[in-house]
């Protein structure tokens, strides 16, 4: 009943168009079927059909079909009666595949489809997490720890994976208690001259970051006078201020080598607005 459904269809629809020499309706890359001249069995098609079950599924036949006798030119009303689904049904059919394309033959319940590749997931971004006495970059569950005595395996690892594009500049600055600029200039230096252009050979380097306690505490109150004063500071900020109020000498990278160590660069942002409300509150 189907195919002479099907083929009485045909007749109708394509009256009057030109044919290839072969029978096949012209049409611009894909040829339209003629009907007229194929030789349709009904058992070769409830066997094929029943194989098709086998592999695809009752389903995804059932949609094969639709949509076929939708581009062969069946109106949606007749490929409801052919396949005895509602005509409803059979227009959501053509309109998913018509949108959707290959996937919408299947089941859109299944979560992973048998007609389409596998799409690979975006991997997870690489952040990093400061801890005292490490460095954790996180690659998307998976973390590999840099011990911060270990100060130049920490620069090799960050500097690499910002110069192939997996750290920002300013994650690596923060990790490494440098300057945007200053880590720029490493990862360029690392870059251009390898790893040995990242060891310090200044003498005195490890003895440098030890100051003693009385220190110490003028560095933490100029930098809580900078911070409540115009809200910023810096190393060389500190480090010239100690230097002039105090005459005390501490390089910049040692002041914020502490500021680091002491959780001080923390709160430069919410220091002045705690003071501001301790203020307010005591007004009132």
């Amino acid at each position: 009943m189907i195919v002479l459904a099907l083929k009485k269809a045909f007749i109708i629809s394509h009256h009057g168009e030109k044919l290839y020499h072969n029978g096949g309706y012209v049409m611009k890359n894909v040829p339209l079927i003629n009907c007229r001249n194929l030789s349709l069995s009904p058992q070769l098609s409830k066997n094929r059909i029943d194989q098709a079950k086998k592999t695809l599924g009752p389903g995804v036949v059932q949609r094969v079909l639709c949509f076929a006798l939708y581009l062969l030119g069946v109106n949606r009303s007749a490929i409801g009666q052919l396949l005895s689904m509602p005509v409803e049904t059979a227009k959501s059919i053509i309109k998913a595949v018509t949108r959707d394309g290959l996937g919408a033959f299947e089941d859109r319940r299944r979560r992973v489809s048998t007609f389409l590749p596998r799409v690979q997931l975006e991997p997870a971004p690489i952040t990093l997490k400061n801890e005292e006495d490490h460095v954790v970059v996180d690659l998307g569950g998976r973390y590999v720890s840099l011990p911060r005595q270990d100060a130049l395996q920490v620069k090799i690892v960050l500097l690499t994976m910002l110069n192939n594009g997996l750290l920002s500049k300013r994650a690596v600055a923060e990790a490494l208690w440098f300057t945007s600029t200053h880590t720029t200039t490493l990862a360029r230096r690392l870059s251009e001259k390898g790893a040995c252009s990242l060891v310090d050979r200044r003498q005195g380097q490890k003895q440098e970051y030890r100051v003693p306690a009385p220190i110490k505490a003028e560095l933490v109150q100029q930098f809580a006078v900078d911070i409540i004063t115009s809200g910023q500071t810096s190393g060389e900020k500190i480090s010239t201020e100690l230097k002039e109020r105090c005459n005390i000498s501490i390089p910049a990278r040692t002041v914020r080598h502490h500021l680091a160590q002491m959780g001080l660069r923390e709160i430069k942002q919410s220091l002045p607005q705690l003071l501001a409300g301790a203020k307010k509150n005591s007004k009132n």
